[in-house]
């Protein structure tokens, strides 16, 4: 990063794996068990242990090539790599998919508030209300949200397995059969292209300068996040589906919302969603601040500019209006799943695999200068 920003910030290694977490996670508090089972029946599970295994492997790729290069972000390297041009191209596409990606969540999670909990009121004003707290977010900088979401993080694990573990009554392990539910071929496929579900571990190479560890290290972040993430979103999946059997499964627009409902502890435990939409709706905060600040940091470096905070007003407008512009919520779900869950692997996985490519066979940068 051309900033003075990133020596003067310094994130440890829990910091990098608590952020990504979250930016990998949150879905889980929307559509995405629903996804799995639409995708793979009763075995939608296993297309998220699929997906970790091709992600991981993308990952090591892409964090060998961040050992050529220590010290520099993922941003830089494309450059260095691919010239001013190529590297400026790939760059824009990057931006471009984290505010696009960005706007569709802040849609989502305003859509799920309507759902469950605010019915009457307009989306306009549930977009613009996320907004406030991820302005002020990422005005206070990479530092503030970092810490944030490592003190937020074993609360919100915390809470999600609460509610697993509440359903035990509900169990029905017979709802998981077949084993292999949608067929062999479909599992195989939608487990590939379900990568992009974890694509998003690219946080970590966007934002390398910042972190005060070498890309040794950083390879071990990004696995341990995509590990526990998927083992997360397995548990959940399976829970899901034992809970609410196929096809109903496919039908919850907000799936682990409709989990917690299911709990009943007894006649004066009842009603326990109304917790989980306080964890819920923190960790939708906190995923669209990361998002919205790696989208001011990514305009910064690709253009050269000293601060990124008088950008993130621009960027706000860009967001809301992106957020806003679906005609309803089941066209803004058919969009994050055809070109957020599906096609983003090319953006977050496979260009960054190229590039890495590229300066192996190019011979550009030098593995004796990594740092541990």
């Amino acid at each position: 990063m051309n900033n003075s920003d990133s020596n003067l910030i310094k994130l440890g290694h829990s910091e990098a794996i608590a952020v990504t977490m979250i930016f990998l996670g949150s879905k889980a508090f929307l559509g995405y068990p629903r996804m799995m089972a639409q995708m793979g029946a009763t075995a939608g599970w296993i297309i998220i242990l699929l997906s970790s295994i091709f992600s991981i492997a993308f990952w090591l790729i892409i964090s060998s090539l961040l050992e050529r290069f220590p010290g520099k972000s993922i941003l830089e390297i494309n450059e260095v790599v691919l010239g001013k041009y190529l590297g400026f191209g790939l760059n824009i596409i990057a931006l471009l998919y984290i505010i696009f990606s960005s706007s569709l969540l802040l849609r989502l999670f305003s859509e799920a508030v309507i759902l469950t909990a605010l019915p009457h009121v307009p989306i306009s004003a549930l977009n613009f209300l996320f907004l406030i707290p991820m302005f002020v977010a990422a005005y206070l900088g990479l530092e503030a949200i970092s810490r944030s979401a490592y003190i937020s993080l074993p609360f919100i694990m915390a809470g999600t397995f609460a509610v697993l573990v509440f359903l035990y009554p509900f169990w029905d392990i017979t709802e998981l059969y077949p084993v292999l539910g949608a067929g062999a071929w479909p599992l195989l496929k939608y487990g590939f292209l379900n990568t992009s579900a974890f694509g998003e571990v690219l946080i970590l190479a966007i934002l390398a300068p910042f972190f005060s560890f070498g890309p040794e290290r950083l390879r071990y972040a990004g696995i341990t996040s995509i590990v526990i993430v998927a083992v997360s979103l397995i548990l959940i999946t399976v829970v899901y589906l034992m809970v609410i059997p196929m096809p109903g499964a496919t039908e919850n627009l907000v799936p682990f919302y409709q989990l917690s409902r299911t709990i009943y502890l007894g006649r004066y435990y009842q009603r326990l969603e109304s917790v989980f939409i306080l964890f819920w709706t923190f960790t939708a905060f906190l995923r669209l601040a990361i998002g919205y600040i790696t989208a001011a940091l990514i305009t910064r470096e690709i253009f050269k500019i000293p601060y990124y905070r008088p950008l993130l007003p621009a960027l706000a407008v860009i967001i809301l209006s992106l957020a806003l512009t679906p005609e309803d919520v089941m066209k803004t779900v058919e969009l994050e799943k055809q070109l957020r869950l599906f096609y983003g692997w090319i953006i977050t996985f496979f260009l960054p695999s190229s590039v890495g490519a590229a300066a192996y066979l190019l011979k550009k940068g030098d593995r004796r200068g990594k740092k541990a």
